[in-house]
């Protein structure tokens, strides 16, 4: 997506890697039609053991309002997790996780976040793997706003159509929220979506970038986990039907109906927890927030149904704070291991037990410094994961898994 103006030449970095023994590689391919000089610096085969990261160029991200050859497919010789992150003008990014073709399907809705009074744009990007993706985009556009495209003026409810071709993308972006806007093609297609220069602390602003997962895989029930050494968490509730939901913090349990591509957002105060229960399946996003110094970040809280037994993840080097969240069933905690290690061998900065519909959970946050690290149960009973750390007005996060296995 759409660097930040001041960019200084950095781009994407994909950190991959697999759980299987012995070589894998990588092989990096995009469209043809590609300006030589970009497509040059993108395509690639790497061979890797069990983990390797691949540089693409910062020229590589979309411009505004066009139709552009810049879809980028990794295909591994084995099942691996891709992690991206997007690094602008030195000290700020974005971190996403990368969702398998295999997952990606035709209905998206829109989250993102846009403070009012504020310099920045909130931006969402397609991307198609398959020639003539017929796409059609009703927009949900905050206080009435209008959006130019292609030569004609866009409201509220209004529908663009565009057909992509194989690895073409278009970018769209507004200074104000597009949340709930309700993405539709007639093969599947990625999404992804954020804010170029999110302003939310007083020293600076971040770039926000994550693909949403589409609506298939959204989920009836969360764990909101707090966002450690931040103020709180924005959080934003979206969903593709009329439903009725729960929402329990600390003090109380609040009841909210929403209809159909409707969202609702609520503040999450610092190191507070917070469990959601909805009648049909939502999505959540976290923005963790802080006016102390660290930029904010974005990503997509996993449902509990998203959980896993096993993650293969990386803390990305350079920052002065790393934290690793688990949310780990209370039964399997003395079988949690990170790198063959019981989870109490690690720096403990929070805890709390909080529990769910189903049962209780333990949720950790540990400090930990940059690597590749492993994390399992030995009992094999699934756990919710996301990683985040900060470098001055640096912050980056991601969710070890929202669509797997």
């Amino acid at each position: 997506m759409r660097n930040h103006e001041f960019q200084l030449g950095r781009g994407v970095k994909a950190h991959i890697s697999t759980s299987h023994e012995g070589w894998s590689y990588v092989n990096t391919t995009t469209s043809p039609h590609l300006d030589f000089a970009i497509r040059s610096n993108v395509e690639s085969f790497v061979k890797f053991n069990s983990y390797a990261n691949v540089s693409e160029p910062y020229n590589l991200t979309c411009q505004n309002s066009k139709i552009e050859s810049k879809a980028v497919i990794f295909k591994t010789s084995k099942f691996s997790t891709i992690i991206l992150l997007d690094s602008y003008y030195g000290t700020t990014s974005g971190g996403t996780s990368i969702i398998p073709t295999r997952k990606l399907s035709t209905e998206y809705l829109v989250s993102m976040i846009v403070f009012e009074s504020r310099s920045n744009h909130g931006q969402f990007a397609v991307g198609s793997f398959q020639s003539e993706t017929d796409l059609h985009i009703k927009f949900k556009i905050r206080s009435n706003a209008t959006l130019m495209l292609l030569g004609k003026l866009y409201s509220s409810g209004d529908t663009f159509s565009i057909v992509l071709d194989k690895f073409e993308t278009f970018q769209i972006s507004l200074d104000e929220d597009l949340s709930g806007t309700f993405i539709t093609a007639n093969k599947p297609f990625a999404t992804f979506s954020g804010n170029n220069c999110e302003m939310a602390s007083t020293i600076g602003c971040t770039h926000m970038a994550y693909q949403l997962p589409p609506i298939q895989e959204y989920d009836k029930e969360y764990i909101i986990p707090p966002f450690y050494q931040t103020d709180g968490i924005y959080s934003q509730i979206i969903s593709p039907n009329e439903t009725l939901l729960n929402i329990t913090d600390v003090n109380h349990t609040s009841t909210l109906q929403l209809k159909a591509h409707e969202y609702h957002n609520f503040w999450i105060g610092q190191n507070q927890t917070v469990v959601v229960k909805s009648e049909y399946p939502v999505q959540i996003t976290g923005f963790a927030m802080d006016n102390n110094g660290i930029v904010p970040f974005m990503t997509v809280i996993p449902g509990i149904r998203h959980y896993l037994n096993f993650y293969k993840i990386i803390v990305p080097e350079n920052n002065l704070d790393n934290f690793i969240c688990v949310i780990v069933p209370h039964q399997s905690l003395g079988n949690l291991q990170i790198d063959d290690l019981p989870v109490k061998q690690f720096n403990t900065v929070f805890q709390k037990l909080e529990t769910s519909s189903r049962e209780s959970y333990d949720i950790r946050i540990l400090s930990v410094t940059h690597g590749v690290y492993v994390l399992k149960t030995t009992d094999q009973v699934g756990f919710g994961l996301i990683v985040y750390g900060h470098r001055g007005s640096f912050g980056y996060g991601y969710t070890g898994n929202f669509v797997l296995p």
